[in-house]
């Protein structure tokens, strides 16, 4: 099981510079028999706009890494977003 200060930590360091919050959605579905898990990752800005994400596919990746392992821990579809300002963690299931 992870905790809070895991996800807190992970976010952050996958956030674009300038995000006043990010978000990561994670959803799976099945199709012809094959499981498919899909991740999307966005940071916004103080007016809630989505920031372009031009990163490198390296940079990125090392971004995405740790909130997948976390990601693998839960079981249904869900959504979680940071305030990178409070450090207010906010969970949806999907």
């Amino acid at each position: 099981m992870t905790n809070q200060a895991d996800w807190i930590k992970a976010l952050t360091f996958a956030a674009l510079p300038g995000a006043q919050s990010v978000e990561l959605t994670r959803t799976s579905k099945v199709e012809d028999g094959t499981p498919t898990v899909s991740y999307a990752l966005r940071s916004y800005d103080q007016d809630g706009a989505v920031i372009g994400d031009d990163r490198d596919y390296d940079v990125l990746k090392a971004a995405m890494g740790p909130l997948e392992r976390l990601s693998e821990a839960r079981e249904a579809d869900f959504s979680m977003r940071l305030d990178l300002t409070s450090k207010a963690l906010k969970q949806n299931a999907l």
